[in-house]
């Protein structure tokens, strides 16, 4: 536990308020509750009012405040319980933007069947980029499938990734980023396979540039409150996040999964998601539920 003033109340913004004490010694108390869970906890001093404020790191509020619920019913002390409906995010899920983006794709799929060209003159080709200077391919390419079950794919990974974004960073900036960061993966992967023919197509590009922001995101929360933090657990979100990238991005021996556009889009999402974090610390704190979901998702 850290005893601080509120001149530097700012270091802490990355942390959640777990609760007021009028006492350096009750905060304290229960400060040692939180460290019996192995998770680190701050104190701070509440000014001008007076008291003490124990700080947790966002990921780890809803078990402490269970515990201490817990702590306290059985020394019989009143403490506030965690509510039911508390809101760990700073947006809404965006299902509108949502619901956009899934209806684009299910119409350009079904335009496929009635023009058998528009995967040529639109899928993502690096010779069509780079030696036709057709710039838009990367892009375009986001919104072609190659059958039903590869567009549900997408469409049912998008919509946990991309509405996890949403509500860390804004469903219209989340979403905005998510396409501009699957562009920069199929730019990548284009300039790399060159000049040997690659064309590709799927939203996959995009679900895995979301995975990488919520990484990156996650990362810089953890960052922004490192002090008597390991980097083990600075960087869990990151390694939690490869693992998803390896679990469901790397296909099959042989197979047409575009492996290399997953790593882009995963790292470009993640330099994206760690920029973002680091330059709107209010953003990262915030963030930290989102980058918590999807590691918990590789565990299961």
């Amino acid at each position: 536990m850290t005893d601080t003033d509120a001149d530097t109340s700012s270091e802490w913004d990355g942390l959640v308020e777990i609760g007021k004490y009028p006492t350096l010694e009750q905060a304290q108390e229960h400060g040692l509750v939180i460290l019996a869970m192995r998770e680190p906890c701050w104190v701070t001093a509440t000014e001008p009012a007076g008291g003490f404020t124990l700080h947790a790191e966002p990921e780890a509020a809803p078990g402490i405040e269970r515990e201490l619920c817990a702590y306290a019913s059985e020394q019989e002390k009143p403490v506030r319980c965690p509510s039911a409906d508390r809101e760990w995010f700073r947006f809404p899920a965006g299902w509108g933007v949502y619901g956009i983006w899934m209806i684009t794709l299910i119409l350009a799929y079904l335009r496929q069947g009635v023009d058998p060209t528009l995967v040529e003159r639109a899928a993502s080709s690096n010779t069509a980029l780079i030696d036709q200077g057709e710039w838009w391919r990367p892009f375009t390419g986001l919104f072609l499938h190659a059958d039903p079950s590869h567009l549900i794919g997408n469409l049912l990974s998008g919509l946990f990734f991309g509405t996890l974004v949403a509500r860390s960073i804004g469903p219209l900036r989340g979403w905005a980023l998510i396409l501009f960061c699957g562009t920069i993966g199929n730019a990548l992967t284009a300039a790399l396979t060159w000049p040997e023919s690659f064309v590709s197509i799927g939203a996959s590009t995009a679900v895995f540039a979301a995975l990488g922001i919520l990484s990156g995101l996650g990362c810089s929360s953890m960052l922004r409150v490192r002090m008597r933090l390991p980097w083990a657990k600075i960087t869990a979100p990151v390694i939690a996040g490869i693992i998803l990238l390896g679990w469901m991005g790397g296909g099959a021996v042989g197979g047409n999964t575009d492996v290399l556009g997953h790593i882009f889009g995963f790292g470009a999402g993640l330099t994206a998601g760690l920029a973002i974090g680091l330059l709107a610390p209010a953003t990262a704190g915030a963030a930290a539920a989102g980058s918590a979901a999807a590691e918990r998702a590789s565990r299961s």
